[in-house]
């Protein structure tokens, strides 16, 4: 038999990466994408309640379900372990019905954020229009 046909194993495939670093990475590009907000928050909310806030974005981008969503249960179980479910419901529930801030923060927030994009695109001279029918 001739070597041209015969199959060599194919060595382990390996991810050129450490799992561990590369979450640790994206949560650290999470927290400065969303630090302007967070910094906000802060000076509306108790500190607790902001890396509450934080926490779940993280939760929800990591574990959320397209066709189910996720329930508040499982969010609070993810929030913290599924041993401590209850209590990470009540820390989501405490910053979901604080009365000193609403959607409405974070709304503000995005538009200033984009707003400032904008601004920086036509300082570089940039079109900052966008035609949404060409994609």
């Amino acid at each position: 038999m001739h070597t041209q046909y015969l199959i060599q194993p194919e060595a382990p495939q390996v991810p050129p990466y450490a799992a561990e670093q590369m979450a640790q990475g994206l949560a650290e590009q999470l927290a400065i994408f969303l630090f302007p907000l967070l910094v906000t928050l802060d000076r509306l909310l108790d500190k607790r309640l902001v890396r509450t806030f934080l926490q779940t974005i993280q939760v929800i981008i990591t574990y959320r379900d397209r066709v189910g969503g996720l329930l508040l249960s499982e969010l609070g179980g993810y929030l913290l372990s599924p041993d401590k479910a209850p209590a990470g419901t009540k820390r989501l529930s405490n910053l979901l019905h604080s009365s000193k801030w609403t959607a409405q923060v974070v709304e503000d927030e995005l538009w200033q954020q984009a707003d400032q994009q904008v601004e920086k695109w036509r300082e570089q001279g940039e079109d900052a229009a966008f035609d949404l029918g060409e994609q």
